[in-house]
């Protein structure tokens, strides 16, 4: 089957699910290409790449191409034409009747986007140009920082699948549409695995619990409140933030650098718990399931995070601990218990990896796409 992907950014370093996707098609023989809409500078961190062939949309005055595409396109389906620019996306409509023509001439026979957002808004013109059903991925912020579109993608899009069961409740009561659980994973091989429990250190000398964090620099993903937190803590431990805007200015013990995600695993296995203190943010944007906590848990490390959204579906006392949002005391007090429990970690670093091998993978990610599309 040849697969055309609509991107919004491509490559960009938070959405390495995307392209372990892509790469596991690949893998089961389809033929993928890109439409990508933009660039972002993080994507020369996103290493390794799936080998895929990569198309964007012409510019300045190279978009004098568009004109036959676009008029074309307003001419056979006025429908989408006109629904594209009732959302003032007059640019947006003529580049994507171009990646429609483009995508029959290639012999897309599918057309999918990740996030209900402007890729979605472009993959559904694509499809109607080239002739072939379009789907979408829902993630977080396209539901909950959502455009006007949203109602209209996920009611037209064949199938709209999302990562977890929480989405599926929020689409169905705020939309009225139907979409299909698929659940993003990792690949458990490429995380060595950690030694969270080693004995709890006596003094800062003799070695601090080293926490970790990787996360964008954004304010769902709760930063802040984990930094006055270790500052809070009672016992000695230390920080290595993983993102894509390490801030200036730093509190004693934390060490914050971008990293590609070839290097990720080796950090994790470095380390003895992972925290992501996810909240709602003040603009209403939050996370659904971060694949950030699933690579801990395939690395063996324990979690900290918060119930918000999907979290719940993958963390719970099992695997890890769940401290309320926003609480700095809550969370310092509890980083000092997960100090003080070696054993603790440990187990629930084994189980969290089991959790992640059974039913948060790539290759069921994968298998699971190509599943829901044969449905559809």
């Amino acid at each position: 089957m040849k697969v055309l992907y609509v991107l919004r950014y491509y490559p960009t370093l938070s959405e390495t699910f995307v392209a372990a996707e892509i790469a596991g098609l690949q893998e089961r023989g389809h033929q993928v290409a890109v439409l990508a809409i933009g660039e972002r500078a993080d994507g020369v961190f996103t290493t390794p790449l799936p080998d895929v062939e990569v198309w964007r949309p012409p510019r300045g005055l190279e978009a004098i191409a568009l004109v036959g595409p676009s008029m074309r396109a307003a001419m056979t389906h006025p429908g989408t034409w006109s629904w594209l620019l009732r959302q003032g996306r007059r640019r947006s409509a003529a580049r994507a009747a171009w990646g429609g023509e483009r995508a029959q001439a290639w012999g897309a026979e599918r057309v999918h986007a990740h996030f209900a957002g402007e890729a979605a808004e472009w993959a559904r013109l694509v499809g109607d140009v080239a002739g072939i059903p379009y789907s979408v991925t829902v993630h977080a912020a396209d539901l909950f920082k959502p455009r006007a579109s949203v109602e209209r993608l996920v009611q037209t899009a064949r199938p709209v699948l999302t990562v977890c069961q929480h989405h599926l409740e929020w689409i169905e009561q705020r939309y009225n549409a139907h979409a299909r659980l698929l659940r993003c994973g990792v690949d458990p091989r490429r995380f060595p695995l950690a030694d969270p429990g080693r004995m709890r250190p006596r003094s800062a000398e003799e070695g601090p619990l080293r926490v970790i964090c990787v996360a964008r620099y954004a304010p769902k993903k709760g930063i802040d409140t984990l930094l006055e937190s270790l500052q809070a803590a009672t016992q000695p431990m230390t920080l290595h933030l993983i993102t894509d805007r390490p801030p200036r200015t730093l509190p004693p013990g934390v060490c914050a650098q971008t990293l590609p995600p070839s290097a990720v695993p080796q950090a994790l296995a470095a380390a003895d718990v992972f925290v992501l203190p996810c909240r709602v943010a003040p603009d209403g944007d939050r996370d659904g399931v971060p694949v950030a906590l699933m690579e801990a848990m395939a690395a063996g490390l324990p979690v900290i995070s918060t119930p918000v959204s999907g979290v719940p579906e993958l963390v719970d006392d099992t695997v890890g601990w769940l401290t309320p949002a926003n609480d700095v005391v809550a969370l310092a007090q509890l980083l000092d218990q997960v100090a003080r429990s070696p054993e603790l970690r440990a187990a629930r670093g084994l189980a969290g990896r089991e959790r992640v091998a059974q039913g948060w993978t790539i290759d069921g990610q994968v298998d699971g796409l190509l599943k829901h599309w044969g449905e559809a």
